[in-house]
């Protein structure tokens, strides 16, 4: 009994201390399919808004808020007579600001072929003005090289020809009829008096056309100035937005003519008329374009300015308000509107399939839309945080695009304006070497598994690259190979060479 209590003593002080449990799971080839999660709101596929003008007199109103209807059923009637005077306004603004504009291209046009013609003269005119400049030159050095009287003999001609010809400012059928004139025995002087005569004519010639050079470079810049298309642009943007506000107040007109009929099915959602008055919009905007910026572009300048704001007011006037009157959305086809990060958007493509879940029922979807440009946002979804573990970093705050999916057979569960799940299947591999997500542990941006060995019963700590994500595994791009086994949940204590169990 003494030595049983001994041993039961000395094993209580002396046992070797139980070695920390882990599970562990080992590396292989698989499948892997990426998903992307978050959460958006159901929007209707169509929300058909009928937009009525301030004034218009409301005939009848065939529905109330909640109703359903179907496509070509007639929803209101109007008497559109009280529009006309407004019509003609907005018909008359665009018909001013054409014409003016159309005077402002014309002008332009012109300046454009005057400059054309002016320009293509001054080549012509400065190559004859540095001629006879050359010509003069030629003359006048000819001249002070004959002796003042008497003949020149054979020698000192044929040096004076040698001369004159190296000199240039002659032509060859000049130099031979000089040549033949001082070899005919005519007196030197005489030829110096003819010289000078033409000489005072070429003067008086240069001086023309130095005058004419003159005044093709001063049209040339006046028709430069005129070439200025900065006006011209400005009126066509007066008349392109009158031209889009007569278009669209006729448009709307004619709706009203004609009275409003559903484009489909869907239930109404707002009604702002009464049968028998007039329509005065709750929240009303204008009916023209706001071209205030147009003045803001011309400021600095003020010629352009005082004729812009001449044409403005010109063409001013028309401007009836216009207001929402009744609004149908669409049953037909439901859509899950949501917005997504820089990281994450590459992943998405039109024709994906996805899962939109709400109130615990799954219903087939697809992506419908992607957005090519980004807009300003904030907030995180579920994918963001994946990726900042396979080293995309962390979302954006700052900045997202909008996306699409379109639910395939919703049901009345399916309520618009209400938040719902999505799943989308993004990339999906074949035949990659796979490791569990719970393998893995992050510090300052490295990703981490511990590498049980079963023979030595400890762990090593492994940095590894990883690829594509899903839920409960990443692709390993390098640090391990098939076959290796991983810690699964490993505690912050676990450090690198420690022995462990490992649990069944």
């Amino acid at each position: 009994m003494l030595a049983a209590l001994l041993g039961t003593v000395l094993y209580s002080m002396f046992r070797p201390e139980e070695l920390p449990a882990y599970q562990v799971a080992t590396v292989e080839m698989g499948d892997i399919q990426s998903t992307f999660q978050t959460q958006g709101t159901v929007e209707s596929g169509n929300t058909e808004t009928f937009t009525a003008a301030s004034g218009v007199q409301v005939l009848t109103v065939s529905v109330e808020v909640g109703d359903r209807v179907s496509a070509g059923q007639q929803l209101a009637t109007f008497d559109v007579s009280t529009l006309q005077d407004e019509l003609t306004a907005y018909k008359s603004a665009y018909d001013k600001a054409k014409a003016t504009y159309d005077e402002a291209a014309a002008s332009v046009a012109a300046a454009e072929n005057n400059l054309s013609t002016v320009s293509a003269q001054i080549p012509t005119l400065e190559s004859e003005i540095a001629q006879l400049e050359s010509e003069i030159e030629a003359a006048e050095h000819t001249g002070s090289m004959l002796p003042d009287s008497g003949s020149i003999d054979t020698a000192a001609l044929e040096q004076l020809l040698a001369a004159l010809r190296e000199q240039g400012g002659f032509t060859e059928e000049q130099l031979k009829s000089l040549a033949e004139l001082l070899s005919s025995g005519s007196n030197a002087s005489a030829i110096k008096d003819s010289i000078e005569n033409s000489v005072a004519a070429k003067r008086v010639e240069l001086a023309q056309k130095q005058a004419q050079l003159t005044s093709l470079e001063t049209q040339q810049t006046v028709y430069k100035a005129q070439t200025d298309d900065t006006l011209a642009t400005l009126y066509k943007s007066v008349m392109d937005a009158k031209k889009a506000d007569y278009d669209s107040f006729n448009s709307l007109v004619e709706s009203l003519r004609t009275g409003w009929v559903a484009a489909a099915d869907g239930i109404v959602t707002e009604v702002n008329l009464t049968a028998g008055e007039v329509f005065t919009p709750a929240e009303s905007k204008s009916g023209t374009t706001d071209l205030s910026a147009l003045l803001s572009m011309a400021s600095g300048n003020t010629d352009v300015m005082s004729a812009l704001s001449d044409l403005l007011s010109a063409t001013g006037g028309a401007d009836t308000s216009v207001g929402t009157g009744i609004v149908v959305e669409e049953y037909g086809a439901l859509y899950v509107s949501f917005t997504v990060g820089k990281y994450d958007l590459p992943k998405l493509d039109v024709g994906q399939a996805a899962t939109v879940t709400s109130l615990d029922k799954e219903y087939a979807a697809t992506v419908s839309y992607v957005s090519a440009t980004a807009t300003a946002s904030s907030g995180l979804d579920i994918s963001s945080i994946t990726s900042s573990l396979t080293g995309g970093g962390a979302a954006s705050t700052t900045n997202s695009a909008p996306v699409q999916v379109r639910i395939m057979e919703p049901d009345e569960s399916v309520v618009i304006g209400f938040d719902v799940d999505v799943s989308i299947n993004t990339e999906r591999l074949e035949n990659v070497l796979v490791l569990p997500v719970a393998a893995v542990t992050t510090e300052d941006g490295e990703n981490y598994v511990f590498v049980y060995d079963p023979e030595e019963r400890t762990v090593s700590k492994r940095s590894v690259t990883l690829g594509l994500a899903s839920d409960d595994a990443y692709q390993v791009l390098d640090g391990l190979s098939d076959g290796e086994q991983v810690v699964l949940n490993p505690k912050a204590a676990l450090l690198d060479g420690d022995e462990i169990s490992v649990e069944s």
